[in-house]
This record gives C-alpha cells, structure tokens and sequence, in this order.
C-alpha cells in the first residue's frame, strides 16, 4: 500500500500541467518548468527528496490576530514562555538528541528570539551540546509564574532563519496533554509539527539541504505511537534569510504553508479537538562539526489567529 506521501506526490504528478507553477510560467520556460518539477516529483516518489510548495495562497482573509509575541520587549516575556522540560530557570536537567536545554541559551535581543547551540567542556550538567527549547503551556505557570497559551484551531504562523550547518533541528510545534493518553486516534490529543528538519549524518542530510518537513504524531510515544509525514519541502536559503512556517486547523484537517503556499494537508488519525501549546525547540546531534558552534535560531515572531467566525 502507498503511504500518505506517496500518494499527495502522485496526485500532484497527474495535476502537475494545471499546478500553479507550471501555470505561472510562459512560453518556453512553461516547459522547462514542467520538466524540472516533474523531476522533483519523481525524486520525491522515489527517494524522498524534497518539493516545491505548489498548493493555494493562503487566504488570510478568513482569520483574526488573537495573541503573538513579536520579542520587542527586549527580554523573553514569562507570563507567554517558560522552559519545555526545563523546570526551573538554572535547571539543565533534560536532554534532548543529544544536547542538553537549558535557559542560559534563550535570549531576546534587537526584537528577535534567539536559541543558541553551543559545546561546553565544563557544562553544568555534563560535558557536550547545549541549546533550548521554550514553549507555552498554561500547566508551567506553577514554575514560572506565567499564564502561558494555547488554542483550539486556527492558524500559527512562525518566522524565522536556521543555523548553518548539518546536525542541527530546528522546529516549531504544538502539543496537548492528550497526547501521552496512549489512544490510537489524535482526537483528544497529539503532537503537530509545524516544521523540523533533519539531522541525519551530512552524507545524508544533503539530499534535503534547504528544506522541512511536517508530521503528525499520536498514541503517545511508546507502543501505541503512530505517525504520518507529510514530505520535505524546499526553503529558500532558510539559513540566510527569514522565511515563515504556517498551521491551519480546523475541525475537518490540517493544512501546512512555507511562505503563504500550501504544502501539505491531511486528517490523519482525527483531526484534534482539544486546545494545543506552542514550542520552539533546537536540538543537536553529536555528529554536528564544532566548528559550525555556536549557532543560532533566530525568530521574528510568533503570531496565533483564530477563525474569525468563530470569534
């Protein structure tokens, strides 16, 4: 049976001479258009590599801002963020790949976000990697003091610059206490990746250089976990300049965006219809080359909007 991936890319195969893409183009280069991404999608069918978002603009008409946070205050606001699996602000105790979080790598600073990765001989916890991870679950505010946030449906929407280099992870994603319940649907609870990207040693991390991808998870993470990728898809330069990640939700499906351009979109497992938190989170594998640290994560902003009907 074909997976879920399989399937969108081949749909997108047959729709290929109506894409938006294609249809864009004129003349002579309408072809050379069609056979480039032609190409794309047969290197997708057969060896996963990425492809150019060819879905709908997004149509931003239908939505209202509810909550952001576009770190211009000049210091990480605590009644939205607190540290994910970080407990207390000088706590490093938690590990993630292969590097342990901690607060001391979060920094506001010029109206951006930063989540540094760095090495340390002499780390608190022990010697290696070290970055972060902040999110905005409401259940922290007994550690830090803060409301936090966390919404059901609607459309979340990041922008932000990679660090350079292979073996690292940057992502953005939302996640519910309903998820660790073990249950085989996502109705009650599951993780959305909004965008990771992956760290696999640099022979293989280059075929999806400059490129995310998006999964939905459920069942929590033991017997029961089960999870669907969406694909990879191309970014323009995501570690030189800022590109945005977009999530839609609704009550029917999810629906991924890179820069206003649909990407993917699926219901797998039931659609969730339990409110969610926000994470920004970078991991780091122990192939990384130190000589590429310290690296940053840099974000813009942080936007939430609800459906305005709904409102």
């Amino acid at each position: 049976m074909l997976s879920h991936r399989n399937q969108t890319v081949l749909r997108r195969i047959f729709k290929l001479p109506g894409s938006r893409i294609v249809a864009s183009a004129s003349g002579f280069k309408k072809i050379t258009v069609f056979f480039v991404v032609l190409f794309q999608l047969f290197g997708a069918l057969l060896f996963d590599l990425p492809t150019t978002p060819d879905g709908p603009d997004l149509d931003m008409s239908k939505f209202t801002l509810v909550w952001q946070d576009e770190f211009d205050a000049g210091s990480l606001d605590k009644n939205m963020w607190s540290g994910h699996y970080i407990w207390q602000a000088d706590d490093y105790g938690y590990q993630r790949d292969t590097s342990w979080w901690d607060m001391d790598h979060v920094k506001v600073e010029d109206g951006s976000l930063i989540i540094t990765a760095d090495y340390r001989d002499t780390g608190p916890s022990a010697t290696g990697y070290y970055a972060s991870a902040i999110d905005t679950h409401p259940g922290n505010g007994q550690y830090y003091g803060g409301e936090g946030y966390e919404q059901l449906y609607g459309y979340f929407e990041i922008r932000c610059k990679f660090p350079a280099g292979d073996g690292f992870n940057p992502a953005f994603w939302l996640l519910c206490e309903g998820m660790f319940l073990g249950e085989t649907s996502g109705v009650n609870g599951c993780e959305i990746d909004i965008f990771e990207t992956k760290t696999n040693p640099s022979g293989s991390t280059k075929r999806w250089k400059d490129s995310v991808y998006h999964t939905i998870h459920v069942g929590s993470y033991g017997d029961n976990h089960r999870q669907e990728v969406q694909g990879h898809f191309c970014v323009g330069n995501p570690t030189e300049q800022f590109n945005t990640y977009g999530f839609e939700w609704n009550e029917n499906e999810y629906i991924w965006y890179i820069n206003g351009v649909e990407s993917a979109r699926t219901s797998f497992a039931g659609v969730c219809r339990v409110p969610m938190y926000l994470i920004i989170s970078l991991g780091v594998d122990d192939y990384v080359n130190k000589e590429q640290l310290p690296a940053q994560f840099v974000i813009d902003y942080v936007r939430a909007y609800q459906y305005t009907e709904l409102l």
